[in-house]
């Protein structure tokens, strides 16, 4: 799995249980806690997550990112990849 996918994992796991996951406002300091990489390195997977229209990268007061529904729909089919294939 591409490294990205590891951020994206974690902000899935920070917004799953909200009523509404894709209006989450996440900051860097959740992911950050979350995560062995560096901020340098989170910041570049949000990007790469960014063009690929997985997540949503806004600057208010501060940096938040949201999930995005294509997001959430990558998460879900490879966890459901992982799940078939280690019933094999």
């Amino acid at each position: 799995m591409e490294e990205e996918y590891q951020t994206l994992q974690t902000i899935f796991e920070i917004v799953k249980n909200d009523a509404n996951p894709q209006t989450y406002l996440c900051s860097p300091r959740e992911i950050i806690l979350r995560q062995f990489a560096g901020w340098d390195v989170i910041e570049k997977h949000l990007h790469l997550l960014a063009e690929k229209e997985l997540v949503v990268v806004k600057q208010l007061d501060k940096i938040v990112v949201s999930i995005t529904q294509k997001g959430i729909e990558r998460v879900k089919s490879v966890s459901s990849f992982k799940h078939s294939a280690n019933k094999t």
